[in-house]
């Protein structure tokens, strides 16, 4: 190209980005609204709540702003105060962290965007009362963190007599997650599952099979080593609120995106994990909690047993801890594990203790044992050494003290 067509070609794009740049902030006219036919509600006997978490889009739509690129997430509320006293809502309940309007309104400004001042004007009147009157009703928005997939948030409300909590976990439309497998019917839908006892229970675990099996369906994978025994929501929140992310299913995008992520050093919150398959199918769920790289990061595999503990679901899974990306002929793109994987379980095991959703744990066989000095491989070849026990955890709807946390009598781990 010559000098005189780059020229012009840069003046161009100087330009366009000016003159993008330089357009005023116009308040969205007849905003849409779509996202209020996700609405869950909550109540007590005097007060209501509705709320509604934004995906990307319509957080968009809704503002007229990319507040997405910089990491900001509306929740829409509607409160409806019927007692005759005045309530306080607390939005660190909703995040320790969140955003006052003008933050989103300046951060999400385009290139010299003009009448920055109006569009923070316009955000702060889309925000909720701090103070709701006594047989009010109002709405708002509060700016919390991105979540991509999956949002855990307390809309607490604190009058002079009496304090209001409600706990929501909502899924947040735009990205597809193994989990969406879930909200289809279950895979035991026409079967009665047998009930099982505590010994029964215990004898079941200590008969699964030591591995799943890896993307081929036949050949080794990582090894079996938790259980969670408990409703999926309830299991969902729980995770949520420790702080791990739904994984995106793997696909060119989520492939190159890994790849990119991993050449840069950057965080990918939900990058995509391999399949794995157990009672015939890959993972029902794949969760993540990930650190400073998309190379470091405990990750965990979840299917549904086909049996109940006194009536309650039963998820057998794998958890290990990533140490970096790799190439591989199977699956072109993948982690390479911490082979100490009781290490990744013990930190699962001490990350949701520390929920007070667990009131019962223990140990059980299954997973074969193996050395150092004599490791065993999954699916991608890597080693991976373990004392073969698996750790169960059992949910409760009650709060639990994590020093109020039974432990069953059955094995405990032994120290090298």
């Amino acid at each position: 190209m010559r000098k005189e067509s780059q020229f012009a070609f840069f003046s161009y794009i100087l330009l366009s980005l000016l003159l993008q740049g330089c357009a005023s902030f116009s308040p969205p006219r007849n905003a849409n609204t779509d996202f209020l036919a996700r609405v869950k509600t909550q109540q007590s006997d005097t007060v209501k709540v509705s709320a509604v978490v934004l995906s990307d889009q319509e957080s968009k739509q809704a503002f007229g702003s990319r507040m997405a690129k910089k990491s900001i997430q509306p929740v829409w509320l509607e409160i409806d105060n019927k007692s005759d006293e005045e309530l306080l809502l607390i939005h660190l309940a909703i995040d320790p962290d969140y955003f006052s309007p003008s933050e989103p309104a300046w951060r999400s400004r385009g290139f010299l965007e003009r009448r920055s001042r109006q569009k923070m004007e316009y955000f702060t009147d889309q925000r909720i009362p701090l103070l709701i009157q006594p047989r009010k009703k109002v709405d708002g928005f509060v700016f919390t963190n991105r979540d991509p997939r999956v949002k855990a948030f307390t809309v607490q409300l604190i009058g002079d007599r009496k304090s209001h909590p409600f706990d929501f976990v909502q899924l947040v439309p735009g990205l597809k997650s193994d989990f969406d497998k879930i909200l289809k019917p279950d895979a035991y839908l026409d079967q009665e599952l047998p009930s099982l006892e505590l010994d029964e229970l215990r004898s079941y675990l200590e008969l699964l099979p030591a591995y799943a099996l890896g993307g081929d369906n036949k050949s080794p994978g990582d090894p079996l080593n938790i259980v969670i025994v408990g409703e999926g929501s309830q299991a969902l929140a729980m995770f949520v609120r420790r702080g791990w992310d739904l994984t995106e299913t793997m696909h060119l995008g989520s492939a190159w995106r890994t790849v990119a992520s991993s050449l840069f050093k950057s965080a990918y919150r939900t990058s995509p994990v391999s399949p794995l398959y157990l009672f015939g199918r890959p993972q029902d769920v794949a969760l993540q909690k990930t650190r400073s790289t998309i190379g470091e990061r405990n990750h965990l595999r979840l299917w549904k047993a086909p049996v109940t503990y006194l009536g309650n679901p039963v998820w057998v899974g794998q958890i290990s801890r990533d140490i970096g990306v790799k190439f591989t002929k199977k699956t072109i793109v993948t982690h390479k594990i911490d082979p100490e994987v009781d290490e990744a379980r013990s930190y699962l095991m001490q990350d949701l203790i520390s929920s007070p959703a667990i009131n019962k744990a223990g140990f059980v066989k299954g997973v074969e044992e193996s050395r150092r000095e004599a490791p065993k491989h999954n699916y991608t070849r890597d080693p991976y050494f373990t004392d073969g026990l698996r750790v169960v955890l059992f949910l409760n709807e009650e709060p639990t003290a994590i020093d109020e946390v039974v432990w069953h009598d059955w094995e405990w781990p032994v120290a090298d």
